[in-house]
């Protein structure tokens, strides 16, 4: 499923202006994570995309860059579900490519609730 028809015009704090220019030709391959949420780190020659579900989560503040590595952290206050009160947090970190920094980076948060970190330029490109 193309990521493209998710898309919403959601603009994420931490970084700059969202952009899909990348996404309809890419694969990418899936590994499972503990819980319900799915990550996938993606490196080709140059190339950096990060994908995470995080549906439970509003979009602010949780993108941060420090020293080469993206720190994805987010967390929400108890919320009532079926039967009790439930909290979240998660927190993910992945080693960035020589020479990108946060104004290298694009973020996409989809309706379904997967948001989508890559590079806007792969490296050594303009």
């Amino acid at each position: 499923q193309e990521l493209e028809a998710h898309k919403l015009d959601h603009s994420l704090y931490a970084l700059l202006s969202p952009s899909t220019s990348a996404l309809s030709n890419r694969r990418c391959i899936a590994e499972s994570t503990a819980g319900t949420r799915k990550s996938v780190q993606e490196e080709e020659r140059t190339s950096f995309q990060v994908l995470l579900d995080v549906v439970q989560f509003h979009p602010e503040d949780i993108i941060q860059t420090f020293k080469g590595w993206l720190l994805i952290k987010a967390q929400h206050g108890p919320r009532m579900d079926e039967h009790n009160f439930r909290s979240r947090s998660f927190t993910r970190q992945y080693k960035l490519p020589t020479g990108v920094e946060n104004k290298d980076l694009s973020a996409l948060f989809c309706h379904d609730g997967i948001l989508v970190v890559e590079m806007k330029n792969p490296v050594g490109k303009n």
